[in-house]
């Protein structure tokens, strides 16, 4: 598992980037630069990868040769035809706000033997995945940008319960510690 101080450092970048959603939620090819800085991401690591196995020395696999050149052509595709992938990001937000929440209730679940969280905690988690469902039932046409709004308000209150958890988790741990001092253990 991982330990509490990445999991507030995860909490802080996912404030960070809802805060961005938030921000920028009324700009209307938003998801179109989504899909065209994913598209980078594909293209410069596969140029990289296959840039380097054709200067090599060694013999690399050939499937490492055919997997960059198939991340260039749905890189460039996508820096191509943002459009096109738009869609397909307002999916990949509700997945990920579903999978959030989840992870969420999983996590304050597993932490429930040792620390005891008041019910509200689970209200943002359940929340998220109630809202994911709803925009995988809602037609792409009605929720380009609302998805945008919708995701990055959800991130911040993700951060936001994932910080009361690093700081209900946190003061716990310190009066087990206080409690195993004053026993001499």
């Amino acid at each position: 598992m991982l330990s509490r101080n990445s999991n507030l450092f995860q909490a802080i970048i996912v404030g960070i980037v809802g805060l961005l959603l938030i921000f920028l939620h009324g700009r209307i090819d938003l998801l179109n630069w989504v899909s065209i800085a994913v598209g980078l991401m594909f293209v410069l690591p596969s140029l990289y990868v296959l840039c380097s196995s054709i200067g090599s020395k060694q013999r690399l696999p050939g499937g490492i040769s055919f997997v960059s050149v198939g991340g260039i052509i749905l890189g460039l595709l996508m820096c191509i035809f943002p459009e096109a992938f738009a869609g397909f990001f307002v999916y990949v937000f509700a997945a990920l706000l579903i999978i959030f929440g989840i992870y969420h209730i999983v996590d304050l679940a597993s932490w429930n033997k040792s620390v005891k969280f008041p019910f509200y905690f689970y209200i943002i988690p359940i929340l998220m995945v109630a809202t994911g469902i709803v925009i995988l039932c809602t037609s792409l046409r009605d929720i380009n940008s609302i998805v945008v709004l919708v995701t990055g308000i959800a991130l911040v209150a993700s951060s936001f319960n994932s910080i009361m958890e690093y700081v209900g988790t946190r003061k716990s741990k310190l009066i087990v510690s206080d409690d195993r001092d004053e026993l001499g253990n």
